[in-house]
């Protein structure tokens, strides 16, 4: 009978101990609520600031643009926005966004439970590159982005302004820069960013965002490299028009000629003088009227370049082919 009070006595305790937590959790439930509303009611005050959220940073920009800033971005080579957080010191975080962001912005909040939706014409991933494991933002797009975004309404096509992120990737100081001032000459309404790349590479890229083919053709003719091989949308975060990435180009596209006749020697002679490497020469008869440039899709440019080198006209796309462009000639 004692042991049977003893337990009753222990299980009434548990449910007390329950009954307690049960009313705690409410009311921690509802004075974050009641933060919660609060905050966001300061918030629809301000201009420009910065949402403190679980796992990324908001920064807003008016009714235009919404910044997502992932926590894991670098402030500097040793620390991170998520560094700083933990430290609470949040007026520090303030101040690191300040650096980085062309436009500064003067509040923030904290807002680590339920959800933000911030009513903006714009919402955007922070453009970001990685460097040594590390995730920094790329401050080569920035100016663009908030240009395009912020500046202009969203409106890319109030100018005819041609924005284009140019990449060195040859290892060369200022390359990319010079590059860049080249085509200011020759392009009245284009303007450019220009930086490094996070690596080197042999090969050279054109990615095309909102950008039409003639005028990435245009683009691809007013520079030296040759290889410019077909990047994937979106691999690379900008809001630029075209990314153009200028490789070492040691090795390039082989190409390869076919045919016997005195005219299939001239086109490989003239692919030697110009540069181009990898060259070889096939004697067959292709059985073609005239000279055609086969491709891979990836190789369009490369195969275009060569096309007008050459005063070729005909051009045939060939999924088939890997990493080479062949010229049938009669």
């Amino acid at each position: 009978m004692n042991k049977m009070g003893k337990k009753s006595k222990r299980g009434n305790r548990g449910l007390r101990n329950l009954f307690f937590g049960l009313i705690i959790i409410v009311i921690l439930g509802i004075l974050l609520m009641f933060n919660l509303r609060n905050t966001h009611g300061e918030v629809e005050k301000w201009d420009k600031y910065a949402i403190i959220g679980r796992n990324n940073i908001f920064v807003i920009y008016e009714d235009k643009l919404a910044i997502r800033i992932p926590e894991e971005i670098q402030v500097d080579k040793e620390r991170t926005f998520k560094d700083i957080i933990k430290t609470k010191n949040y007026e520090e975080v303030l101040e690191a966004l300040n650096r980085l962001l062309p436009e500064k912005v003067n509040h923030y909040a904290i807002i680590k439970y339920g959800e933000l939706d911030p009513k903006t014409k714009n919402s955007v991933n922070m453009p970001e590159t990685v460097l040594d494991n590390k995730r920094y933002i790329l401050t080569s797009s920035m100016e663009n982005m908030f240009s395009v975004l912020y500046n202009t309404d969203g409106n890319k096509s109030d100018s005819g302004e041609i924005t284009i992120d140019i990449l060195n990737a040859n290892g060369r100081p200022g390359y990319a820069k010079r590059t860049g001032d080249e085509l200011l000459e020759k392009f009245t309404n284009l303007k450019y960013t220009a930086a490094n790349n996070e690596t080197n590479g042999d090969m050279s890229y054109i990615t095309l965002n909102q950008m039409s083919k003639e005028k990435a053709q245009e683009l691809v003719m007013s520079v030296k490299e040759k290889y410019f091989k077909i990047g994937k949308e979106g691999s690379i975060p900008t809001l630029a028009n075209a990314v153009l990435v200028l490789g070492e180009e040691k090795e390039g596209v082989p190409v390869e000629v076919i045919g016997t006749t005195e005219k299939t020697m001239n086109i490989f002679n003239e692919l030697k003088k110009d540069g181009y490497k990898g060259l070889s020469h096939k004697k067959k008869n292709p059985a073609v009227d005239t000279p055609i440039i086969e491709y891979n899709k990836e190789d369009y440019f490369i195969a275009y370049k060569i096309s007008k080198m050459l005063n070729i006209e005909n051009m045939i796309e060939k999924n088939d082919l890997k990493n080479k462009i062949v010229i049938l000639s009669n």
